[in-house]
């Protein structure tokens, strides 16, 4: 069995969910995940790599750090030190200017999702809605050792689930749509709308 490590990363930036349904990328197999952009030398930074550098230890024992370190420098781990880049424009992407990134998938199992007071969010149009590109969430993620006859040796990371804080801002400029405690002061009482009929 792969060697494993959860971690909680608090109050980090959401960015290219595919979390209400799978989406494949090229000609990848359809998955779950997101992208998280992590502040160099920030305690997520830190906490990402120590997890990196103990499920290598556990997989591949003492050869664990230097096989790590081949894998960072042949981009094969979750954790990319350098700013997520648009491949046409060259230009970073909205939120990743000055960051590294997380880079997380699942294959199989849909992440759970969470509003700020703990509720399940279901449902395609609630989770694309709630958890957008640019929501600042509390992430529960696994970085697990891969070491496959087939696809080879790498660091991966599985997004478990997200709790939305509330808070931030759409990345692709659009608005969330309006709640309806924006429109309460203009709500007619239902009592009023009786009388009427």
């Amino acid at each position: 069995m792969a060697a494993k490590k959860q971690l909680m990363l608090k109050h980090v930036v959401l960015a290219f969910p595919n979390i209400a349904e799978p989406q494949a990328f090229g000609k990848g197999e359809p998955a779950y995940g997101a992208k998280f952009p992590i502040v160099p030398n920030s305690e997520q930074h830190k906490a990402i790599e120590a997890a990196m550098l103990e499920v290598a230890k556990e997989e591949w024992g003492d050869k664990g750090s230097n096989i790590l370190a081949t894998l960072t420098e042949d981009d094969k781990v979750a954790f990319t030190k350098k700013v997520y880049k648009n491949k046409t424009s060259g230009e970073p992407y909205q939120g990743f200017e000055d960051k590294h990134y997380l880079s997380t998938r699942n294959p199989k199992t849909q992440p759970s999702v969470y509003n700020a007071y703990g509720d399940d969010v279901v449902g395609k149009a609630d989770i694309e809605r709630e958890a957008f590109s640019g929501a600042v969430v509390n992430a529960s993620i696994e970085i697990w050792a891969q070491d496959s006859k087939d696809w080879g040796r790498r660091i991966n990371c599985s997004l478990r689930g997200i709790m939305l804080t509330g808070e931030g801002e759409n990345f692709g400029g659009g608005s969330k749509p309006a709640s309806a405690d924006e429109f309460a002061a203009f709500a007619k009482a239902k009592a009023d709308a009786e009388d009427i009929l």
